[in-house]
């Protein structure tokens, strides 16, 4: 690739063979972020920034500079609609959530979906093939995949690697932030050690004193190992939305102790926030030994822990900067108090991160491979006589542990007397709802992996998916088709559409569960009756048909 001579400082300076190029705003409004870079969010760190679209959809989005469409994907979950634009400077940038794309690229990705004869596709392109300008629209903003709303998610990525930047370091100038951080609370977690009268965690709520300054009132009293957490979020110029903080630094005794920053970072870490974050909320100084995430760590000391052994105050503040340089910061003490400590008790079976882990009784069975566990734990398994399934439930703990890779496990059935096998399945119970886990039957067992502890069943799903027709009365005055398709078991697999006998591409909207078809005239005919056939197919190989005609 030959880049602008303009480029090769900027290269030389950063050592990555990126050049920060001028880019273009994606959207002609002012910018206002609903969410910022590396946010936490479950089993992963926000990729990108989220941009308000004034609360609606189809406004034109830009590439924000030269170059050629990568990729295209399409799907009811994750970006919905996305583009992916390979730049000369060695950037990748992606624009997610789109309610559609310009024509240009529409025709290609509609032309894939009907030769694959699917509505979810995942196309790749080389350079040349669909070439864009800086300023180009390359779609319309919209509201498609897993979005909560309206926006324009944008991505910035290393074109080599894929790994997510800040996009702030392009679009810091359209951006006005004069607002500092503010804290919640602060938590502490016991590590073989003493805190007043607990023994593994507590936590202060944070007290406002002036415009970015906070407290926590008396100290907390510490003796041996002990390390900290903080839930604090960003605030911005223009808007109420919280964010995620850009730098967290932690001083004791006027000593940097552990510096967080995150500006980039790999796909393949992001869900070790398991282990740097609490519930998504508490970001954590400690680093477990089987976290593997290097890059948002700046400088930690001794893993982030501790070690209190002189009966004194340590004074001790977090500092949060924002990525315009606005600060805040909350100080409090640790009241060293020599105590006996409590030997914690331990009751079940000793997993390493370090190495497999295999349990097995004559009912269940665990394989959890290292790597797996971001810490060695205390295992333990207990099982509870289910009427209601067809195996008892199994728990496993601790029920909080998220794993970094999928542990295998083995339930043996209680009642098995289906001949078709395929319609058992597992379920995950949680906070009294279910949630499918699909695997496989074999011989008595059934089998599947899973990426977090907890209780476990296997359950049948022998009920077909349910198909409703909407306003059906009107699809011929409005020219669309639409449907509410859903599935309270094991959950849909795939659906398909016909017209007259002919494939239609039904869109699926995964948040509502409605599939529409805009019915075009070089695929149906206009002016008279047409048979409609939706076919939904489940988990377990349940299927449902819907049947109907219609006047267009």
């Amino acid at each position: 690739m030959r880049l602008p001579a303009i480029c090769l400082s900027v290269i030389l300076a950063l050592g990555t063979g990126i050049c920060k190029s001028e880019m273009i705003p994606p959207l002609k409004i002012p910018l206002l972020m609903s969410a910022n870079f590396g946010e936490l969010r479950p089993n992963h760190f926000h990729s990108g920034i989220d941009l308000k679209t004034q609360g609606r959809t189809g406004l034109p989005v830009y590439a924000m500079d030269e170059g050629y469409v990568a990729r295209v994907v399409v799907s009811p979950w994750g970006f919905g609609r996305a583009v992916y634009l390979n730049h000369p400077s060695g950037l990748t940038t992606v624009y997610g959530h789109l309610e559609r794309f310009a024509p240009f690229i529409d025709e290609i990705v509609r032309r894939q979906q009907y030769e694959q004869e699917d509505f979810s596709i995942d196309c790749e392109f080389a350079e040349g093939e669909i070439p864009v300008n800086q300023g180009d629209i390359i779609g319309y903003s919209g509201n498609a995949g897993s979005s909560g709303g309206p926006h324009l998610h944008l991505d910035v990525r290393d074109t080599n690697t894929q790994d997510p930047m800040d996009p702030q370091e392009w679009l810091s100038p359209y951006i006005t932030d004069d607002v500092a951080p503010e804290v919640r609370r602060l938590v502490f977690y016991n590590h073989d050690g003493v805190m007043g009268n607990t023994t593994r965690r507590t936590e202060r709520k944070a007290i406002r004193s002036a415009a970015g300054a906070y407290s926590i009132g008396e100290p907390v009293s510490v003796w041996g190992d002990v390390s900290f957490g903080i839930e604090a979020y960003d605030r911005m110029t223009g808007t109420t939305n919280k964010y995620g903080v850009h730098q967290v630094d932690l001083y004791i005794d006027d000593s940097l102790f552990s510096s967080v920053g995150i500006s980039r970072y790999s796909f393949d870490d992001t869900r070790y926030i398991n282990s740097f974050s609490e519930g998504s909320k508490i970001m954590r100084t400690y680093v477990a030994p089987g976290n593997r995430l290097e890059s948002i760590y700046k400088q930690v000391e001794n893993r982030g822990i501790l070690h209190v052994d002189e009966e004194r105050i340590y004074r001790c503040r977090y500092v949060l900067t924002d990525y315009d340089g606005n600060r805040s910061y909350i100080d409090f003490s640790l009241s060293g108090k020599l105590q006996e400590p409590v030997a914690p008790q331990k009751s079940g079976i000793y997993f390493s991160y370090a190495v497999d882990n295999l349990y097995k009784k004559d009912d269940f069975g665990i394989f959890v491979p290292a790597g797996a566990l971001y810490e060695n734990l205390d295992f333990t398994r207990r099982k509870i006589a289910s009427p209601q399934y067809c195996s008892d439930t199994h728990v496993i703990a601790p029920s909080e542990v998220s794993l970094h890779r999928p542990a295998e496990i083995s339930v043996r059935l209680t009642v098995d007397t289906l001949a078709n096998k395929s319609r058992y399945y597992l379920v995950r119970l949680k906070n009294n709802k279910r949630y499918a886990v699909n695997g496989e039957y074999e011989e008595g067992w059934y089998k599947a992996k899973i990426r977090n502890f907890g209780s476990y069943a296997v359950a049948i799903d022998s009920l077909p998916p349910k198909v409703r027709p909407l306003t059906p009365e009107r699809w011929g005055s409005r020219g669309s088709v639409v449907l509410k398709i859903s599935d309270g078991e094991s959950g849909v697999k795939s659906y398909r559409g016909e017209i007259d006998g002919k494939f239609v591409l039904f869109e699926l909207d995964g948040k509502t569960g409605r599939i529409s078809y805009r019915l075009e005239s070089n695929r149906v005919k206009k002016g008279g009756e047409h048979d409609l056939r939706v076919t939904v197919t489940d988990m377990c190989g349940n299927e449902q048909t819907y049947s109907d005609t219609f006047v267009w």
